[in-house]
């Protein structure tokens, strides 16, 4: 277990989604403390879990906006124009939000004291309000798609393979079947949307609350950061094994 831990530490999202995770946690202490002392304790430690954090993602805007041109450029099947204008439109969005926020890292560091660092963060986080709301319309469409019959086809197949007997129509067991299996959707693919669906709709409390958009407190925040992290977390921490298998074997 201790050898699994340090290898998803080792790697750089698992290391950032640990880091999360104690910010997480101090901002619910943050929401929980009764005294200034601690108040300040949990708000100075929750401030350098952040800093730490801020390294990783200094430069995430430019594969945002290199997504952002492969969903405009998507060939895909699956994907129609409304689906790829709102993709882009989130890829973009985040990209902006990490854009204008690497201008706000000295002030972070407290090595400047700029007057425009705290209008431009704002700003930041109103773009990463408005990217977790088209993913989660990605997500709605994606949902939707696997809900859909997968396969028109096996159901007509199956209804050929109903036999009439005089009035009574009796259904064979494989006709049955091949319309219970066109209407159920993807289980992998359809768990990815779910998480993702729960990642992005407990993320979109922090920077509304950031911005006054969602009125909530660091209590509701920190809930909502712990359960987002630790989704996204396990789904590093599988990729990461299953990796570590593959080297191994």
């Amino acid at each position: 277990m201790l050898q699994s831990i340090v290898t998803f530490t080792d790697t750089t999202p698992g290391l950032e989604k640990s880091l999360r995770l104690f910010q997480s946690l101090c901002t619910i202490l943050v929401g929980l403390s009764t005294t200034p002392e601690d108040l300040a304790l949990w708000v100075k430690l929750r401030a350098q879990f952040a800093l730490g954090r801020r390294y990783f993602r200094l430069l995430k805007w430019h594969p945002c906006w290199s997504n952002a041109l492969a969903a405009f450029h998507s060939t895909q099947q699956q994907s129609t124009p409304s689906r790829t204008a709102v993709e882009v439109t989130k890829w973009s969005f985040l990209g902006l939000y990490f854009f204008l926020e690497m201008f706000t890292i000295s002030n972070a560091l407290r090595v400047t004291t700029f007057e425009w660092g705290p209008k431009v963060q704002m700003e930041a986080n109103r773009c990463w309000f408005f990217a977790l709301v088209s993913s989660i319309l990605v997500s709605i469409y994606d949902f939707m798609l696997h809900k859909a019959p997968v396969s028109e086809k096996a159901a007509d197949d199956a209804d050929k393979d109903e036999k009439t007997n005089g009035h009574v129509k009796v259904k064979d067991s494989k006709a049955a079947g091949a319309k219970e299996k066109s209407s159920k959707p993807s289980s992998p693919g359809l768990a990815k949307v779910y998480q993702q669906l729960v990642i992005d709709s407990c993320d979109i409390f922090i920077p509304g609350a950031a911005v006054n958009w969602i009125p909530v407190g660091p209590l509701v925040v920190g809930i909502a950061s712990t359960i987002s992290t630790t989704v996204a977390g396990y789904q590093i921490w599988i990729r990461v094994q299953q990796q570590q298998k593959a080297k191994e074997g």
